[in-house]
């Protein structure tokens, strides 16, 4: 936890984020491969720019900036630690730049397996609140696999 205080996340912005990438990973679908690659280009750099900054994830700030004000969508705000979230996020920009990848490589339905696959973990947690990639990173640390530099609880041992 922050020694200033403890972690706030808004759940609806997390909610935001994962609607903006199953929107463009479908419309990437709908839309046919040639259209669909860079949709799913586009998704994988916003994803991959926000895990680094939340000031450039485009989908975060679509919430904070026009659903949270116009009172469309209000906050959910919670006391937990982001960096769950944070790595999950990566894990899906991972996922989508090498699905886009595999796009020019010509594996199509390769691409569209990878895609779907961070799609679907994006509805279930929109749908059911549950984060695959969460899930994932506190399995990880509770073996003491990730760096110290994002576990969480391996400062609690």
């Amino acid at each position: 936890m922050n020694p200033a205080g403890p972690y706030r996340v808004d759940r609806n912005t997390l909610r935001t984020n994962q609607g903006g990438i199953v929107l463009f990973s479908v419309l990437g679908f709908i839309l046919g491969d040639e259209v669909g690659r860079w949709l799913v280009l586009f998704t994988g750099l916003v994803l991959t720019a926000g895990t680094f900054s939340n000031s450039l994830a485009l989908f975060k700030q679509f919430h904070r900036r026009v659903l949270l004000p116009a009172g469309i969508l209000g906050a959910d705000v919670h006391v937990e630690d982001p960096m769950p979230h944070q790595f999950a996020q990566a894990m899906g920009a991972v996922m989508l730049l090498l699905a886009t990848g595999t796009f020019f490589a010509g594996a199509i339905t390769a691409a569209w397996t990878l895609t779907w696959l961070v799609a679907i973990f994006a509805f279930i947690n929109v749908a059911l609140s549950f984060c695959m990639g969460c899930f994932i990173y506190y399995q990880l640390d509770k073996v003491g696999m990730l760096p110290a530099s994002i576990a969480s609880s391996r400062a609690a041992r």
